[in-house]
C-alpha cells in the first residue's frame, strides 16, 4: 500500500526540517514548494497523506486542497500553519478536506502522532474502497464483518444463500449456528482456520436446516468479506432410522482424531448421492425425507459393522472403515456396498434412480489431520459436482491448493495496481502490405512479489472477470496505454495505434466507460484513432442487441472496433452485418494448421473474402512460421502478429523495436 507523505510549503527551511523528521522516522517522503508543483507530481504520483502550509503565494493551502480533494478523494490531507490561520481551515475540516490542524511551531511528537493516525485513516479508506468494489462487482455470495464477527453489508448474492440477511445486520456471525463452537469461531478470524462449516435454519418456505460454507475472501486491519456457499440440507431431527448406529459429526470427528493420535491407519470416504439436488427442487418436504429415511436405511444395510458412518446432512455421508487398502482394492470395495445399496433402495424406491460418488482419503497417508481431511473432501466434492464426475476418486490435495489459489491470487489482485505490480506488454502488428508496424494489441502482466512470481493472465484475468477487479483493471490499462502514446509522441517516436482487450463486463457494468476513454484522450491529447478495441467473439453473440448501443456510441467517437478470438466461438458470419465492427481477428487455432492442412487454408480464404465484402479488415494472430505468413497474405489477410515477428514487449524494447524495423520489415 501507499505510504507516502508529500511536505508542500513554500519556506524551504520547513521542508528540509520536516522531511529531515519524517526519513528518520521511517516514512517515504516527497517535498513541493508550492501548490502547483505539488499538483504536478500528484498528476503522475499518489501519495498517501499530504502534509502543507495554508498561506502561499499564488494558490494559497485552501483553494490546493479542494483541488486535491476533488481529484484524489482518499488522500488525507493535514494543514500545517500558524494558529492564526485556524478560523481559515475550520471549514475545510467541517468539509471533510482537511483532517486535522496543526499549528506552527511543532512538536516533532505529537506531529508523528498525527502522521500515524493520518496513514491508519488512509488505510482506511484504501481498505473500504476495495471492499465496495469487492462486494458492487463480485458474483460471489458476500457478507462483511468486522474483525469481531459483527455482519454488516452484503451483496445481492449473499441473499440467495441466507434469506433473511437483513435481519442478521448488528449480529455476530456465531448466532448462525447454535452449535457453532466458540474456539472454532476464533480460530477463523484469527486467520487459523480458513473455513467455517456452520449448519443455519433457513426461514423461508421451506424451514431447512442447511449447511452453510464460510470461506474467508478478503482480510484487512478493519473487516474482513466472507464467501457463502451451501454445504447442502441438513436432517430434521424427526427422521428415524432403524439401527443406531449413525453418528454424530463431532463423535465422528473425534474417532478419526483417534485412529491419527494413536497411528492407527484408516480409510474416509466422503460420499454424496447423484441427482439428490434436483429431486430435492422437486419433491416436498415430507417427501424429501421420506427419500433421505430410505437412503439412509441403503447405506447402513450395505455397510459391513466395521465402518462407522456418519449423516453430515442431506446427501452427504461419510465413511470410516478401520484399515488401508490400495487404491484398487478400495474401489473394488465400494463398488460391492455400492451395488448392495442400490438393491436395497429398489426394495423401496424402485422408480428412483439414485446413484453415490464420492471422494476417499487415507489417515494419516495423507497428511492432514482427520477434521481438516474432511473439510477438505467437500471442496473436492465440490469440484466432482461442477465436473460432472460419477465416481469414487482419490482425494486430491492439488484441486484444494488450486482453490485456495484461486482464492489468494483475487485477494492479491485488490492491491496488485496500487502497489504498482502490473506492467503493459506491447505486441507488434505488421501490415502485410507495406511490411511495416502497423499497430500493437496491448497485453497486461502482473508480477507478484512476495509469493507467486509471475501470474499467468490466463490466470488472473478469469478470476478478474468473475470477482470484478476487471474494471479497474481495465481502466488501468487504458490510463497507461493513452500515457505510453503521449510519451511516444513527446519523445518523437513513430507512434501506432494501440488495440486493448475491452472485457464485456467492463461494457455492461462500467456505466462510465466510454467517458473515461473520452476523458483519457482528451488529457494525453490524443486522437480516438489511437486507439482500437478489442473484445471477444462469444459475448458479442451472446448479447448483440446490448452491443450495438455501446460499439455504436465508441465508434462514433472514432474509436475501432475489433470482434477477437474469432473461429473459436460462434464462427457465424451472419452476425456481422449486425455489428457496429470494424475488424475481425482470426483465431491460434484457425492458422496453426495452415502449414499441413488444405481444408483449413480454403476455409481461412472464405473467411477472408467474406470479411472484405462486409468492409472488414482481418487480422491473424499466432503467426509462427514464415510459411503460415507466406500463406496469409497470399490468402489476402490485411495484418498478422505473433511470435514469427515478435513477442509481447515491454515499452522501451517496443519502442527500439519500432524504430529498427519500421523501414521494411522482411516477409
Amino acid at each position: 500500500m501507499i505510504n507516502t507523505i508529500l511536505l508542500v510549503d513554500d519556506e524551504l527551511n520547513v521542508l528540509r526540517s520536516l522531511k529531515r523528521l519524517f526519513v528518520r522516522s521511517g516514512f517515504d517522503v516527497e517535498t513541493a514548494s508550492s501548490a502547483a508543483d505539488a499538483l504536478e507530481y500528484l498528476s503522475t504520483n499518489r501519495v498517501a497523506v499530504i502534509v502543507t502550509d495554508f498561506r502561499m503565494p499564488v494558490m494559497d493551502g485552501a483553494e490546493f486542497l479542494l483541488e486535491v480533494k476533488q481529484k484524489w478523494p482518499t488522500t488525507v490531507n493535514l494543514v500545517l500553519s500558524g494558529y492564526a490561520d485556524f478560523k481559515s481551515v475550520v471549514e475545510l475540516l467541517n468539509q471533510g478536506v482537511a483532517f486535522r490542524f496543526l499549528e506552527k511551531p511543532w512538536s516533532d511528537d505529537d506531529l508523528l502522532t498525527n502522521i500515524h493516525q493520518a496513514l491508519v485513516e488512509f488505510s482506511k479508506y484504501h481498505f473500504q474502497k476495495t471492499r465496495d468494489q469487492i462486494l458492487l462487482g463480485s458474483v460471489s455470495p458476500l457478507i462483511e464483518v468486522t474483525d469481531k464477527g459483527v455482519i454488516g453489508r452484503y451483496n445481492g448474492y449473499a441473499k440467495k444463500v441466507i434469506h433473511n440477511i437483513e435481519q442478521l445486520q448488528g449480529r455476530n456471525v456465531s448466532e448462525l449456528s447454535a452449535t457453532l463452537k466458540t474456539d472454532v469461531i476464533d480460530a477463523f478470524f484469527a486467520e487459523e482456520s480458513p473455513t467455517l462449516f456452520l449448519n443455519y435454519f433457513d426461514v423461508s418456505a421451506t424451514g431447512e436446516e442447511k449447511e452453510i460454507i464460510i470461506e474467508r475472501y478478503l482480510s484487512d486491519k478493519f473487516a474482513h468479506l466472507l464467501k457463502l456457499s451451501f454445504g447442502g440440507a441438513c436432517p430434521k431431527n424427526e427422521l428415524r432410522f432403524k439401527k443406531s448406529s449413525l453418528m454424530a459429526e463431532h463423535e465422528f470427528c473425534e474417532l478419526v482424531t483417534s485412529f491419527e493420535l494413536n497411528s492407527r491407519p484408516c480409510t474416509v470416504v466422503y460420499l454424496g448421492v447423484l441427482q439428490f439436488s434436483l429431486l430435492n427442487n422437486l419433491l416436498n418436504h415430507h417427501e424429501i425425507y421420506s427419500l433421505i429415511h430410505d437412503i439412509v436405511n441403503a447405506i447402513e444395510g450395505a455397510l459391513t459393522d466395521e465402518i462407522k458412518l456418519c449423516h453430515f446432512n442431506m446427501d452427504r455421508f461419510v465413511l470410516l472403515i478401520p484399515r488401508i487398502m490400495n487404491d484398487t482394492q478400495l474401489l473394488i470395495y465400494m463398488e460391492k456396498i455400492i451395488k448392495k445399496f442400490n438393491e436395497l433402495l429398489c426394495l423401496t424406491r424402485a422408480t428412483t434412480d439414485l446413484n453415490l460418488y464420492g471422494v476417499y482419503g487415507f489417515v494419516p497417508e495423507d497428511g492432514i489431520s482427520g477434521k481438516e481431511l474432511i473439510n477438505q473432501m467437500r471442496l473436492n466434492m465440490g469440484h466432482q459436482i461442477v465436473k460432472q464426475h460419477r465416481t469414487i476418486t482419490r482425494f486430491d490435495p492439488d484441486l484444494v491448493a488450486d482453490y485456495k489459489k484461486e482464492f489468494e491470487l483475487s485477494r492479491m489482485l485488490l492491491t496488485a495496481i496500487s502497489e504498482e505490480q502490473l506492467t503493459l506488454r506491447f505486441q507488434p502488428k505488421i501490415d502485410l502490405s507495406s511490411q511495416k508496424v502497423a499497430g500493437a494489441e496491448v497485453l497486461v502482466r502482473w508480477y507478484e512479489p512476495k509469493k507467486y512470481g509471475w501470474v499467468s493472465p490466463a490466470q488472473f484475468i478469469p478470476i478478474a472477470e468473475c470477482d470484478g477487479q476487471i474494471i479497474e483493471l481495465g481502466r488501468w490499462v487504458i490510463e497507461k496505454s493513452c500515457e505510453a502514446l503521449s510519451r511516444w509522441m513527446k519523445e518523437g517516436i513513430e507512434s501506432c495505434p494501440l488495440a486493448i482487450n475491452v472485457s464485456g463486463r467492463q461494457l455492461k457494468e462500467d456505466k462510465g466507460f466510454v467517458d473515461f476513454v473520452l476523458e483519457c484522450v482528451k488529457k494525453h491529447h490524443l486522437l480516438s484513432s489511437q486507439l482500437h478495441f478489442e473484445l471477444t467473439e462469444t459475448y458479442l453473440v451472446e448479447d448483440i442487441a446490448g452491443c450495438q448501443q455501446q460499439l455504436s456510441e465508441l465508434r462514433s467517437h472514432g474509436f475501432e472496433i475489433l470482434i477477437d478470438d474469432f473461429g473459436v466461438g460462434y464462427s457465424s458470419l451472419a452476425y456481422l452485418s449486425k455489428l457496429a465492427v470494424d475488424a475481425l481477428k482470426l483465431d491460434k487455432v484457425l492458422i496453426t494448421d495452415l502449414d499441413s492442412s488444405i481444408g483449413m487454408q480454403s476455409l481461412v480464404r472464405n473467411i477472408i473474402r467474406m470479411a472484405h465484402e462486409l468492409k472488414l479488415k482481418v487480422i491473424a494472430e499466432g503467426v509462427e512460421t514464415p510459411f503460415q505468413c507466406s500463406k496469409l497474405k497470399t490468402l489476402g489477410c490485411d495484418y498478422v502478429q505473433g511470435f514469427y515477428f515478435s513477442v509481447p514487449l515491454e515499452e522501451d524494447d517496443f519502442c527500439a523495436f519500432i524504430q529498427s524495423t519500421n523501414k521494411i520489415i522482411t516477409i
